[in-house]
């Protein structure tokens, strides 16, 4: 893993330095959820591995992946690094508590691979990137492209940025509403509790 890491370092700083160039004030936002397919048909068979990762400058605005329905021929080799827990059985939590935080799964080539992916972030400050790439039986080289498959730049206040652009990958959005505002839960609140007062005084 410390040779994909090293791989990985600078086109994921690239990446993330040009969403520190943006800056935004961001409220509590629950993205769209994204459809995700990779298509292994055509890079032959055998075992191969897949990389689910979530990377984040320093000052980063939280960020929560949550990732499920997972579909495909996975294989029994599963590893996770930093701020990263479950399985591709249930369902995987990535966060960008660190820089480097991902799944790194077996997988058996010649299928399709699909995935759910939604963020919730929250506040301002610095980028943070969602990627996926594939790798051979050795665990270091490069499947389908030279880099990532997927990758999906977020950024407090701004539109994600999704970025599939190759045969083997696809990706769908499902738009998600705002997150109320703290104001708006004030007042939801205070609804709520008239509702509850109404209700007592006609019971």
């Amino acid at each position: 893993m410390s040779t994909i890491k090293s791989i990985f370092t600078p086109m994921l700083s690239k990446s993330l330095l040009a969403l520190a160039l943006a800056s935004g004030a961001g409220a509590a936002f629950a993205g769209p959820t994204y459809h995700v397919s990779i298509d292994t048909s055509t890079l032959g068979s055998g075992t191969a591995y897949i990389d689910l990762a979530l990377g984040a400058l320093t000052g980063a605005a939280p960020v929560t992946a949550t990732l499920n329905n997972f579909s495909g021929n996975f294989g029994s080799y599963t590893e996770t690094n930093g701020a990263s827990s479950g399985s591709v059985g249930a369902s995987v939590v990535l966060m960008n508590g660190t820089s480097y935080n991902d799944l790194f799964q077996g997988i058996v080539l010649g299928g399709l691979f699909s995935f759910d992916v939604s963020f919730d972030t929250s506040g301002s400050g610095s980028g943070t990137t969602f990627y996926s790439a594939l790798y051979g039986s050795d665990m270091q080289t490069f499947l389908g492209l030279q880099g990532n498959l997927v990758q999906i730049d977020l950024q407090p206040g701004m539109a994600d940025v999704v970025a599939p652009n190759n045969a083997f990958a696809s990706v769908q959005a499902q738009p998600a509403a705002d997150v109320p505002e703290p104001a708006s839960w004030a007042l939801l609140a205070g609804g709520a509790g008239l509702l509850g007062c109404m209700r007592r005084r006609r019971a």
